[in-house]
């Protein structure tokens, strides 16, 4: 059987084709098809625009503008606020052991140095002489949940706020710290008994 001869040059050019795509070296340039892709017509940080007033590239955001994922359409998760304007009773978040000790270690970090390790407003500051709240007092324990993230939030008399170092979760997981924390030193005998805990050897702390 005869092959026909255009079916030869046909492979022979398709031959010829790949071994062009195996990659010759070359002095030639590029070809580029697409220039804009190449070379934008954009401004690098601070570099200077002539097209604005004050000459600078590089923009702040639009008023109201929100970063993707940080929309804070909840005021009671976010702010600790109901809609009306008071504070949230509880915790809108599920409390569980790894939560505490998530709080826990954001306590630590965070509070222990002004309210000392168990909340009692002896940290390390008072030993230059700035008080610092102690968080079983009785105007703390009946807070609100929210009140107390607020403070966190917004920050409370000489107290900063923390919204920028502590993110939404962890604040609320501090909240359930601190009520851990007051539960931990308010507990009298009927609570330890309740918890198969002998009063006298957790006083003495064996």
């Amino acid at each position: 059987m005869q092959i026909p001869s255009f079916h030869i040059i046909s492979l022979l050019l398709l031959a010829a084709f790949l071994g062009a795509c195996r990659g010759q070296p070359s002095e030639r340039p590029p070809i580029h098809t697409q220039y804009n892709m190449y070379w934008q017509e954009r401004f690098n940080a601070q570099q200077e625009n002539p097209f604005f007033a004050d000459r600078r590239a590089m923009r702040t955001p639009v008023e109201g503008t929100v970063a993707r994922g940080h929309l804070e359409d909840d005021p009671a998760y976010f702010q600790g606020v109901n809609a009306d304007g008071s504070f949230v009773e509880e915790i809108p978040v599920d409390i569980t052991r790894s939560f505490l000790e998530q709080g826990q270690k954001q306590y630590n970090v965070y509070c222990t140095p002004c309210h000392g390790g168990v909340g009692d407003g002896d940290g390390t500051v008072s030993d230059y002489g700035y008080i610092a709240t102690s968080l079983h007092t009785d105007n703390v324990r009946e807070m609100p949940d929210g009140e107390i993230y607020s403070a966190i939030y917004n920050g409370i008399n000489t107290m900063n706020s923390y919204r920028h170092l502590i993110d939404v979760e962890n604040r609320w997981a501090i909240v359930a710290y601190v009520r851990a924390l007051q539960l931990s030193q308010d507990a009298g005998e009927e609570d330890l008994e309740r918890l198969n805990l002998d009063p006298e050897q957790f006083a003495t702390g064996e």
